[in-house]
């Protein structure tokens, strides 16, 4: 075979390196042409990608034809006989295989990301792949839609001839995926080309991989090594300074697009969230407390200080009945009560391991401004905005009276825990009461009656934190059995490796399920999985919480049965890792999806949002990071050393926050 191409080229490099000789290059088609053997073939390859490559002529062709060449002509300037239009990217359309040309290795409905993709549009026609909107995990599940872009294609007039409008070539470039598709894509296309002939087997290394194969054996310290590696990414990609004017604050992006261009790159997320500065000052903490690193101390203070001290995120009007509140985002009134939850715990892990006390008014008055406006059930709505709830409601009071309830862990389990550990740290039942009514509630309705978010693997994840902390509060045989029931909830799902596969609930119990149809793909929020069995991991959403909730629970129950649970877990972490000298930007972080099958990152990326390879600095790797400190120094989250020194604060901020006869039921 001749390729026209650069030296650079993805095929042809792993041609190279995949001992396939025989194989050679040349400058331009027609040189190509002229020396090419009768029957032989010639692949001219799109390096100047996305500008479309050199106008292919008729004499070309009819020459070709003469001497009986099989051609692959990717993504060309022009071609006789096919009219092609302008470039355009593809927004949601992924690859799907639309014929039997690679079967049986890979079937008709199979799905391949090519990333970034940029295809010159044809008039629809029988293609072996198409760019479409298609919905599913690996296959199109409600089939292939009319509007499918011909990806690869025989013209009519030349049977001999294979063209792309898009470059399948640049797969390692391009994160293309799955690995092993792509595999079998090019290798039926050899095939193809060189018919009687053995395809080489291609071998590549992805740029962004895990750190470890499934089978390696882990060296030693391999935990301790992943979580510094963790903390030298956010203090190399994932810190920025706030204006110098501001006092020298410290930002967090909010993470990494799910979107990977024709470069492989994926774009930041630079949005200033609370949850992501509180979550990330707890890591750096838990950096200080591990390694004494003086410059952890000073970041986690300095982020800590913007989320706390500076105007932008804490409500400070006391007559406002959003006191003490925490804006979702930097200067945005939105509260979530799962947002503000994780500020609390993040900050009262960091606060403690830090022994520092400027903070500590602002947490207290923050835990009280979010008791006062949850319910009389201790639920709390899933979300209010400021001004705009309160036009319709009177006041905080409202708030509290009202029988909320919420059966969907996501938005309450991490409340729940803060209120617990206020608990435990002032003696106030006004955080206890409601709280275990609550979990209660929730846990005399697990599961059928669960409403579940981006999956059923998330809610149950998230139950472990508070039920393992009110055990340790109160330890009654029918806490444990609650916290026994979600533990065996989970280990239907952990696989052997430790990967925790995820699940659904019922689809009618679904707030974002997978979508119904090709047209709802990328329309909302969506789970990483089609159905149950798909093999997807979430990181985002599921696995650092089950993480904590794991190491939590051991430590209220001292089961070795949750020790060994959180020993592959956490193998299983060290292992998926990202590993890139190519993206130094990613090494060393967590994606959301992880097909533990395919041994690579991967999802069904429906989510608007957060797509499969979407990486978030809080929800995802400061859990993980976290988790990982405590277990080394043996330490739980619920630590209650600043108990003291926080009883003598609290009466004052109670009686500011809450009139007596406020909260009806404490």
């Amino acid at each position: 075979m001749i390729f026209v191409c650069s030296e650079k080229n993805d095929l042809w490099l792993t041609l190279q390196n995949s001992s396939a000789g025989g194989h050679r290059r040349c400058g331009d088609l027609e040189t190509a042409r002229r020396e090419a053997a009768a029957g032989s073939a010639i692949l001219m390859l799109a390096d100047g990608y996305p500008v479309p490559g050199p106008a292919v002529s008729r004499a070309f062709l009819e020459g070709a034809q003469a001497k009986s060449l099989r051609l692959y002509l990717e993504y060309p300037g022009a071609l006789p006989g096919l009219e092609m239009g302008e470039a355009r990217q593809a927004e949601w359309e992924r690859i799907v295989v639309t014929s039997d040309f690679f079967a049986p290795a890979l079937e008709k409905g199979s799905l391949l990301a090519l990333h970034g993709c940029w295809f010159l549009p044809v008039e629809p026609r029988a293609a072996h792949l198409a760019a479409a909107r298609v919905a599913g995990y690996r296959r199109a599940v409600y089939g292939i839609p009319a509007a499918a872009f011909p990806i690869l294609l025989q013209p009519e007039h030349y049977p001999g001839l294979l063209v792309a409008t898009s470059q399948l070539s640049n797969f390692i470039t391009g994160r293309y995926g799955p690995q092993e598709s792509w595999r079998k894509v090019w290798t039926a296309i050899l095939a193809w080309l060189e018919p009687g002939e053995s395809p080489p087997r291609l071998n590549w290394r992805m740029t962004v991989r895990p750190s470890f194969d499934e089978t390696d054996e882990l060296p030693p310290e391999a935990e301790s090594r992943a979580r510094e590696r963790l903390t030298a990414w956010f203090r190399n990609q994932a810190i920025y300074n706030v204006a110098f004017s501001r006092g020298g604050f410290k930002g967090v992006i909010e993470g990494f697009e799910a979107g990977i261009d024709y470069t492989g790159r994926q774009r930041l997320k630079t949005w200033a969230r609370a949850d992501c500065l509180a979550e990330t000052g707890m890591l750096f903490a838990c950096d200080w407390s591990l390694k004494h690193q003086p410059d952890s101390r000073r970041l986690a203070g300095r982020l800590m200080d913007y989320l706390w001290l500076s105007p932008d995120f804490i409500q400070a009007d006391p007559t406002s009945p959003v006191y003490g509140l925490c804006n979702w985002y930097e200067k945005g009134p939105v509260f979530y009560g799962d947002d503000n939850a994780r500020v609390l715990i993040a900050s009262l892990c960091a606060s403690g391991l830090l022994e520092e006390t400027r903070w500590d008014e602002r947490i207290l008055r923050c835990l009280l401004a979010n008791l006062r406006t949850s319910g009389s059930l201790g639920f709390r709505r899933k979300r209010f905005d400021y001004p705009a709830t309160f036009q319709q409601v009177d006041g905080w009071r409202h708030l509290n009276a009202e029988p909320t309830l919420n059966l969907q862990p996501h938005f309450q389990a991490y409340l729940w825990a803060a209120f617990l550990w206020a608990y435990a740290l002032t003696g106030y039942r006004g955080f206890l009461d409601r709280t275990a009514n609550a979990l209660r509630l929730t846990m005399e309705a697990y599961p059928d009656r669960w409403q579940w978010t981006n999956g059923l693997t998330q809610e149950m994840a998230r139950m472990l934190l508070p039920l393992a902390w009110l055990l340790r509060i109160e330890s009654r045989p029918e806490y444990r059995d609650w916290l026994e029931r979600i533990l065996a909830g989970l280990q239907v799902d952990m696989q052997p490796g430790g990967a925790i596969r995820e699940r659904l609930g019922a689809l009618d119990k679904g707030q974002y399920p997978p979508p119904a149809s090709n047209e709802k793909y990328g329309t909302t929020e969506a789970p990483l999985i089609q159905e149950n069995g798909d093999p997807a991991c979430d990181l985002l959403y599921s696995l650092g919480y089950a993480f904590i909730g794991l190491h939590e629970a051991f430590c209220s129950t001292a089961d070795p049965r949750l020790k060994e649970a959180g020993d592959r877990l956490a193998a299983f972490l060290c292992r998926v890792q990202i590993a890139s000298e190519s993206h130094p930007y990613l090494d060393g972080a967590w994606m959301r999806g992880f097909d533990y099958r395919l041994w690579e990152y991967w999802g069904s990326s429906a989510d608007a949002d957060w797509g499969a390879w979407s990486v978030e600095t809080g929800w995802t790797n400061t859990w993980i990071g976290t988790t990982m400190a405590l277990r080394k120094q043996g330490l739980s989250l619920l630590d209650t050393a600043k108990a003291d020194r926080l009883r003598e604060k609290f009466p004052g901020l109670r009686a500011e926050m809450l009139a007596e006869s406020a909260l009806s039921g404490v």
